[in-house]
């Protein structure tokens, strides 16, 4: 969903509520065989229940009868912090032998249960902002400005935020940018999630209606930002952010962007402060969500993936494994199965990790491409 703010001054507005539960809305899919619509409808169900739980931080195998859009009856195994009460179908659409499903889960953490998934980084790419907004960068010769911004915010999201490691690409991505396969090879690849920004506008307004400052006119910005989920190929969170501040603009000498005296300028101190609020809101987005990672080999028994101790990982943490079905004919068209066997990490360096069936189960089924989620440390 995308929203407008408009940023004065910084204010940072702290909140907590009580746990209630929380309806989460998720996209299911299967392949309708032998024209049984009935099982499609099941699988589709099935699939879109586990996407919803994903993103609660809840482990969830279920088994449930639907009538007219409302949950009747179930077997749903939930983890100990979580619970669904009810759960709603809101639209069946048919299209050739593909089904696809969308419910509203209600997913309850029980009240004494913190952000189960708050203590471990996941890893985000930070593509370079793109300057839009060029011919309003003439003022000022602000043709590095987008450089110089995604420095900026690179290094607030290091310094303000626990729920992320941020790697910072050499190129912009726009979300026009991000499709399959494109998505699907970074997320095998490492990555969780993905921003992108551009700056949209650098102009100038009139003049100051201060005498003393009759050599200045406000000078405007506005940047708009996407973080994009590349495991479910879909944008989280999208808001544009506009400031103003006063700018010298018969001054010829201003300072370039990269330098600390620009970003001690009004104008500058006013960026500075959107791109904080950038950092803070990706932190309230992502700090509750399920650390996820493609499973990269599976040997003698043990999977390895590339997500290690920068992210939180840690010798005995246990991790969900989830199967990944994918449509022959549409590959980017994928199904969830949440496994019964817990994986239990026994090694973990910086970027990597391995990990091994808690029950000395068998996992010859389990294939690269399968999917982890990593479970809060059970002390």
């Amino acid at each position: 969903m995308k929203r407008n703010t408009i940023i004065s001054s910084l204010v940072l507005f702290l909140f907590a509520a009580p746990s209630k539960a929380v309806w989460y809305e998720a996209t299911g899919q299967a392949q309708i065989k032998q024209g049984d619509l009935a099982q499609a409808r099941h699988f589709a169900i099935n699939d879109a229940l586990s996407r919803a739980a994903l993103f609660a931080g809840a482990d969830v195998n279920s088994t449930q009868q639907v009538l007219n859009g409302v949950l009747q009856s179930s077997t749903l195994d939930v983890n100990s912090q979580h619970q669904v009460s009810q759960l709603q179908l809101m639209t069946e659409t048919q299209s050739g032998n593909v089904l696809t499903v969308v419910i509203r889960a209600d997913i309850e953490p029980k009240a004494t249960t913190a952000c189960a998934t708050g203590q471990y980084q996941k890893p985000l790419l930070l593509s370079q902002i793109r300057l839009a907004a060029r011919e309003d960068a003439i003022y000022g010769q602000l043709f590095s400005l987008d450089k110089d911004a995604t420095s900026q915010l690179h290094y607030h999201l290091q310094d303000l935020t626990t729920a992320v490691t941020t790697t910072v690409l050499s190129h912009s991505t726009m979300l026009d940018e991000l499709k399959y396969p494109y998505t699907d090879q970074l997320f095998r690849q490492g990555a969780q999630y993905i921003v992108s920004a551009t700056i949209k506008d650098l102009s100038l307004g009139d003049k100051s209606h201060h005498f003393w400052q009759s050599a200045r006119k406000q000078r405007f910005f506005a940047l708009d930002v996407v973080l994009y989920d590349l495991f479910e190929q879909s944008v989280v969170f999208q808001q544009e952010y506009r400031t103003e501040s006063t700018w010298p603009y018969k001054d010829n000498s201003t300072p370039a962007s990269h330098s600390q005296a620009f970003w001690q300028l009004p104008y500058g101190q006013k960026i500075d402060q959107v791109l904080t609020a950038v950092a803070q809101d990706l932190q309230q987005q992502l700090q509750c969500k399920p650390l996820l990672t493609s499973i990269t080999q599976v040997s003698n028994n043990q999977v390895f993936f590339n997500i290690g101790k920068q992210h939180g990982l840690k010798v005995g943490d246990k991790l969900q494994l989830i199967q990944v079905k994918r449509h022959p004919a549409q590959p980017q068209i994928k199904q969830l199965t949440h496994s019964d066997i817990q994986l239990v990490v026994r090694q973990v360096s910086e970027q990597h990790a391995m990990a091994e069936p808690e029950q000395h189960t068998l996992i010859q089924h389990i294939q690269a491409a399968d999917i982890v989620g990593v479970h809060k440390s059970q002390d």
